[in-house]
């Protein structure tokens, strides 16, 4: 994906429907270019009851996408590993370290929290890295933002994360 690309999409979400679920489909595509499809899954969760599959519930409750083993079987628990976990807020939302933030960070190594424009990566529980794609602060409410060429390319780098390692 390139910046550009990212910065009308993003765009399209704040200025025509600001709601979580725009950012969500961003996220997935650009996180589905840094997946390898042959050693894992990339699958939206954030639906899936509670009680479902333990694996995917953390103190936190439910995340929105996962980063599965290829051989994850929904509900059969002694099968398939979960390797990373997604938060996403709407592109309006502040990133706070919330109970439901902490809960998810702890249960797997590799966690992402984001609203489309502040990306946090944590690994074994701990703030790795931050990076703010707003070229010019940012800005919410119907005005349209400006996405950093350099730091979109720099998070598009970072986001190949060795997934099944600790």
């Amino acid at each position: 994906m390139e910046y550009k690309y990212y910065e009308r999409k993003i765009n399209d979400v704040i200025c025509k429907c600001p709601i979580e679920a725009g950012i969500e489909i961003l996220v997935y595509n650009l996180l589905d270019e840094h997946v390898d499809m042959n050693e894992f899954s990339l699958v939206n969760i954030n639906r899936i009851w509670k009680k479902s599959d333990s694996r995917l519930l953390t103190d936190g409750g439910v995340p929105d996408i996962a980063i599965l083993s290829i051989d994850f079987i929904f509900g059969q628990e002694n099968i398939g590993e979960v390797y990373g976990l997604i938060e996403i807020k709407s592109a309006g939302t502040a990133l706070r370290e919330t109970e439901q933030i902490l809960g998810h960070s702890k249960k797997v190594p590799h966690f992402i929290f984001t609203n489309g424009v502040v990306w946090r990566y944590y690994h074994n529980h701990l703030l790795e890295w931050e990076i703010n794609l707003s070229s010019d602060g940012v800005k919410f409410a119907s005005e349209e933002l400006k996405i950093s060429e350099k730091d979109f390319y720099n998070l598009k780098n970072k986001l190949n994360i060795p997934w099944n390692e600790s």
